[in-house]
């Protein structure tokens, strides 16, 4: 077994070989950032194609749109209307209410109404913004730790794909991000805190749901700022997968009694003119507001604290790496099977064709495999393997069709045109460095007689057994080709006369060891070969045809002299 699998490693390795160097040029080229955007692509039409999931039983967003405003007559809201929401809301016994609108200075009237209410409402959520131009939170609410940050990461394209959890605005002084507050404050009741891993992992536990900081090179990001505590954004939806009210409604009490009971209560603004929209993966063209992003942020660490929804997560380095070539490997090893079989060589249409759609399903299958992944919470590349098999598959068609132009396809060795061209090579070379070259002309004796006996396709199989056994019998620095018909010819470059003896010799006891019966041969009842030997001694203005014609007239006499022998062309004696 062992010997069957290291004779297939040979027989395959030039095409083993070519995925790891396609797998490294495409890796080094994806280091430069290049195939990050069409990996963005990808991620993004992943979010776009999955089935849209269940609305989030647990958050509501109270919403205050253009009309809300226009019919409100005033923005931003009084103190006095503001406490008026929250009460309307607070009496419904919501487990949790986060105000997603900025409130660092009074507006009045009704501010010592407001600031009660911020101090009699513990599960009341506030934000601040710590990027750029700072905006401070609510004063008691920051007093009492009740405020998370809003800021948010945006990649390169402008498009949301990160949620950062935390940052640490000093040493040794973390803070935390709004949705995450809202959704630790919400998990109290279900007896649920964080907790870390260990000394050597920034893995954060949380019920059923495990937090992984993202590296700089996390998945297709190449070189990201990942300062804080980010982890990519397991959306769950935009507008469609969370219940919406309206502020007016709210205010006026014409809201179901069941509504807001036990569960996480947004605040926010998605009128554009107030509150500037972001792009998610689900909005290239029309961006989301950013409380429906909060809402997502907050809907992924309870549905995965809780519900053990997958949070998405990136392959290490090594194992994107090990992707790529497998991706790379199995279409090389797939279009080198395909290219050699027979029926391609009807048909150049037929045999393009058939390339291209097993390229296709190769590429679909990686597209599919990658994206049932995703479903799972996996985020792995999947253009640079689309590359790998681009690639893998170009320069095995180049190297196959190489191959099958130089190659003997009934004895598996180079034909008389690769022969040629060797020996062309070689005679330069030999000249050059004035070393020795030999010629060995073989042939099959009686070779029509085994055909008219034992069929053309035992006389095929006995021509590629014939054919193994003087490769066989060969250094590894001979060259080996089919001639034409039952012929064989070596190359034996830096090699003697005496050496050649010896190496023909060789070839006729390995043809000798196969024991093909021949029953009409009139040399032996096996199958034998004659062998005609010359070596480089014409002057140099001679060509290496003259080398070839020499060992033709070496091999003609061994067949008169009996067969299964080898004869020597004697310059001075001409045949001996």
């Amino acid at each position: 077994m062992i010997t069957t699998l290291t004779q297939t490693i040979h027989r395959w390795r030039k095409v083993l070989l070519i995925a790891p160097i396609v797998a490294t040029l495409i890796i080094l080229t994806s280091l430069t950032g290049l195939l990050q955007p069409l990996e963005f692509l990808t991620f993004d039409n992943f979010f776009r194609w999955r089935f849209p999931e269940n609305v989030d039983p647990r958050i509501v967003i109270v919403t205050v749109s253009e009309s809300d405003i226009i019919k409100l007559k005033q923005w931003p809201l009084s103190d006095e209307k503001l406490v008026k929401l929250i009460n309307n809301i607070k009496k419904h016994e919501p487990r949790v209410i986060g105000l997603n609108i900025f409130r660092d200075f009074p507006i009045e009237p009704g501010y010592q109404k407001l600031i009660s209410l911020f101090k009699s409402t513990p599960n009341l959520i506030g934000i601040e913004k710590l990027i750029g131009q700072p905006i401070s939170g609510p004063p008691i609410l920051s007093e009492n730790q009740q405020v998370g940050f809003v800021d948010m990461v945006l990649d390169e394209d402008g498009t949301i794909r990160r949620d950062l959890v935390t940052m640490t605005v000093q040493k040794n002084l973390n803070k935390l991000s709004f949705p995450m507050l809202l959704s630790l404050k919400y998990l109290e009741k279900e007896e649920i805190t964080p907790q870390l891993t260990g000394e050597y992992s920034q893995d954060i536990i949380i019920g059923k749901a495990r937090l992984t900081p993202l590296s700089k090179d996390a998945g297709s990001y190449i070189g990201i700022d990942n300062a804080g505590y980010q982890i990519l954004l397991n959306f769950r939806g935009i507008e469609n997968s969370f219940d919406q009210v309206s502020i007016l409604d709210v205010l006026n009490n014409k809201i179901p009694d069941n509504l807001w009971r036990d569960r996480v209560v947004l605040i926010g603004v998605t009128a554009e003119s107030i509150n500037k929209s972001l792009f998610t993966p689900y909005s290239s063209s029309q961006p989301t507001s950013g409380v429906i992003i909060q809402a997502n942020s907050v809907s992924q660490i309870l549905s995965a604290a809780l519900d053990n929804r997958p949070l998405l997560r990136v392959f290490s380095d090594f194992l994107e790496w090990l992707w790529l070539v497998l991706w790379s490997l199995i279409a090389a090893i797939t279009i080198k099977h395909l290219i050699r079989q027979d029926f391609l060589n009807y048909s150049s249409i037929l045999k393009w064709g058939a390339i291209a759609i097993l390229n296709l399903i190769i590429g679909m299958s990686l597209i599919v495999s990658n994206y049932l992944l995703f479903l799972l919470g996996w985020w792995i590349p999947t253009i640079s393997p689309l590359l790998g098999i681009a690639g893998a598959s170009i320069i095995v068609i180049i190297y196959q069709w190489k191959y099958l132009a130089t190659i003997d396809s009934l004895t598996q060795i180079p034909n008389r045109f690769y022969f040629n061209q060797f020996l062309q090579t070689t005679w330069k070379l030999t000249l050059f460095h004035r070393r020795n070259l030999s010629i060995i002309l073989c042939d099959v004796d009686h070779f029509k007689r085994y055909n008219d006996t034992y069929g053309h396709q035992e006389g095929d199989n006995c021509l590629q057994k014939v054919a193994q056994a003087i490769n066989k019998g060969v250094r590894r620095t001979d060259f080996v080709a089919r001639y034409g018909g039952e012929e064989f010819v070596v190359v034996l470059p830096n090699t003697d006369t005496e050496q050649a003896i010896q190496i023909a010799q060789r070839m006729l006891a390995k043809v000798k060891a196969l024991n093909i019966a021949h029953e009409t041969s009139l040399t032996a009842n096996h199958v034998t070969i004659s062998c005609g030997i010359a070596s480089l001694k014409l002057p140099k203005d001679k060509f290496y045809d003259d080398l070839i014609l020499r060992a033709d007239q070496a091999l003609y006499e061994a067949k008169r002299k009996g067969r299964n022998r080898v004869v020597v062309y004697d310059y001075m004696a001409n045949v001996s």
